[in-house]
């Protein structure tokens, strides 16, 4: 008579089952670990040229200068740097707090109106029609325009699965948004004012690496800010005037993953 062991094959089964159950969880475990990866806070920073728009100027009309300045400055080539705070969710989408701070010279400015620029002639000139239409026109321009923002922003990368991260995007904050400018020598201008601020962009991001197992990732970006006119006060006469401020920035980021 043969003694059959069933006890045997079952033990054995229930062993290769377990392992493959070890082995599937152990998978899912990695795998939920790589989808993970670029999950999590992050700091950035970043740094490029701004080329700001021409800046349209007009003060508020007034008893002393009912035709009040009218004019059109442009800038110079400006520089802009910025930091961030962010999380990263693994669905592609990220949420940042960003710090920025942008200055430009000015280049020159185009006065239709000289309006309280008028106070810059000696007192005798000042009502002469012929002096009041020869400032007219486009001279040289001393000063600059800066800006400090603060910003939220939301991204959203898009993996190609090959390091590159292309990105589009935007945000809402405030700006201080500060003049200084001066004529032969004499100060016109220096004041600020905090208004609204906006900016949408887009950019390219490459995964160089990772640091501590979070990615590193390098950047091109490019974004376009702009604000709510600000209202400045002229330092000649104390004339209220609003300025347009808006530009472009094209510049090099770089992300670490926390």
């Amino acid at each position: 008579m043969t003694i059959t062991r069933p006890h045997q094959y079952s033990i054995s089964g229930v062993r290769t089952v377990g392992l493959a159950t070890v082995a599937m969880m152990a998978y899912l475990c990695l795998a939920t670990t790589d989808a993970m990866a670029g999950d999590g806070f992050y700091l950035g920073i970043g740094v490029g040229g701004l080329f700001l728009e021409d800046s349209d100027t007009r003060a508020h009309p007034s008893e002393t200068y009912p035709s009040p300045l009218d004019s059109t400055t442009t800038h110079d080539r400006g520089a802009a740097f910025s930091g961030v705070v962010g999380y990263h969710f693994v669905e592609g989408l990220r949420i940042e707090g960003e710090l920025s701070y942008r200055r430009a010279s000015f280049d020159e400015i185009t006065l239709r109106e000289p309006g309280s620029l008028a106070e810059l002639l000696p007192p005798e000139l000042r009502q002469d029609p012929a002096i009041l239409e020869g400032l007219k026109g486009t001279h040289p321009a001393e000063g600059n325009l800066s800006s400090v923002s603060l910003m939220v922003n939301i991204y959203y990368d898009i993996d190609l699965a090959s390091g590159l991260k292309p990105y589009v995007g935007g945000g809402i904050g405030l700006s201080r948004v500060s003049m200084k400018a001066s004529a032969d020598g004499t100060q016109t201008t220096d004041d600020d004012d905090t208004v609204f601020a906006y900016q949408f962009g887009a950019g390219l991001g490459y995964e160089v690496g990772t640091w501590s197992g979070r990615p590193v990732i390098v950047s091109l970006d490019f974004r376009h800010h702009a604000t709510a006119d600000p209202t400045l006060t002229g330092s000649v006469t104390g004339t209220p005037f609003d300025i347009g401020v808006g530009g472009n920035y094209l510049g090099v980021g770089l992300r670490v993953g926390l």
